[in-house]
């Protein structure tokens, strides 16, 4: 329902960010195109802006990396051409204003381009991981019956607010005496606390485990309350449906989730071995990590947030589309 943020940024810092991907990708492509033959990128070419050219290539990429699939190849190809005009227009502009050589927009660009090659590295050494067997796709489903076998999607209604800090004693008290969403809203209303108010589904695979576990304890009618990034969730259960998924729909989602899993286990491995190679000197020694607490190579999914007596945080409501909503849960189990 609540999602923690890891960090936040000025919209300054943003836009400068933004603008400094656009450069570099542009820059990038310029320097690759100083290295064509005239003659043939004037055969590859699309579209020309004010003189620069975007080439079929630069289409092909934008068409495999938004994995557009066959039958909407024609309609995407427009759309991502009329992007491709639309940037290299701003590109432009950027660069008679000079925006390539303000100094946070050339260091913003320097890691942009840092952050592709160290991403480019990392999924060639993943690239060849196995596809799971058969044995471990079973395993793993026998391992979640509550994802497949067991699944349910929990229907809530649900109050969402903010609540100053002078009162959350007593909002504390009302958790352990309230029966009823009315109760709340009256309490609320006392407050002059503004309040949302919302019907939501959450299917098992999108609730953190340990708030599952709490889900499956409700009986229709029970309350939950919730913190999450400083504001307070209180839910309803209104309706728990019973939506397994079968064998045969799991295998696929399965496979997907433990090749992730794999490409993920193989990623911290190989940063791990040249981390070990590596001469590493911290030269302020406030920026050195602690004993004993070596960055790790992937940082963990974000944890739960911190939750009443009564529940913690389920992450996402659920999903429209079942396999991006299982893929999506299942990576945090």
């Amino acid at each position: 329902m609540y999602q923690n943020s890891a960090f936040t940024s000025s919209n300054s810092c943003g836009n400068i960010a933004k603008v400094a991907l656009v450069i570099a990708v542009a820059g990038l492509l310029i320097s690759c195109g100083d290295k064509k033959d005239a003659t043939e990128k004037a055969g590859q070419s699309i579209v020309r802006v004010n003189g620069d050219e975007i080439t079929i290539h630069q289409l092909n990429n934008e068409l495999q990396r938004a994995n557009v699939q066959p039958a909407q190849q024609d309609v995407a190809s427009k759309q991502l051409t009329k992007a491709l005009v639309d940037r290299q227009i701003l590109v432009q502009q950027a660069l008679k204003d000079k925006l390539d050589r303000n100094p946070n927009v050339m260091q913003a660009i320097e890691s942009a381009k840092t952050q592709i090659l160290a991403q480019a590295y990392l999924e060639g050494k993943v690239a060849a991981i196995p596809a799971p067997t058969a044995t471990e796709v079973n395993e793993y489903r026998v391992q979640h019956p509550e994802i497949f076998a067991n699944r349910k999607i929990y229907v809530m209604e649900e109050l969402s607010f903010l609540v100053d800090a002078s009162v959350k004693s007593e909002l504390e008290a009302l958790s352990n005496t309230a029966k009823t969403l009315d109760e709340v809203t009256q309490w609320l209303d006392t407050k002059q606390v503004k309040y949302g108010r919302a019907n939501s589904a959450h299917a098992a695979e999108s609730v953190p485990k340990e708030l599952l576990s709490k889900f499956s304890k409700m009986a229709i009618g029970d309350l939950i309350f919730i913190n999450a990034n400083g504001r307070t969730m209180v839910g309803r259960m209104v309706e728990v449906k019973n939506v397994p998924i079968s064998e045969t729909d799991a295998k696929p989602l399965i496979e997907r989730i433990l090749v992730s899993q794999k490409r993920k286990e193989a990623a911290e491995a190989e940063l791990t071995r040249l981390r070990g190679l590596a001469k590493i000197e911290y030269l302020n020694e406030k920026f050195a990590p602690s004993a004993g607490a070596e960055p790790a190579a992937v940082q963990p999914p974000a944890t739960a947030p911190v939750v009443e007596d009564k529940a913690a945080s389920p992450e996402k409501g659920a999903n429209d589309n079942l396999d991006k909503s299982i893929e999506k849960g299942l990576s945090g189990l």
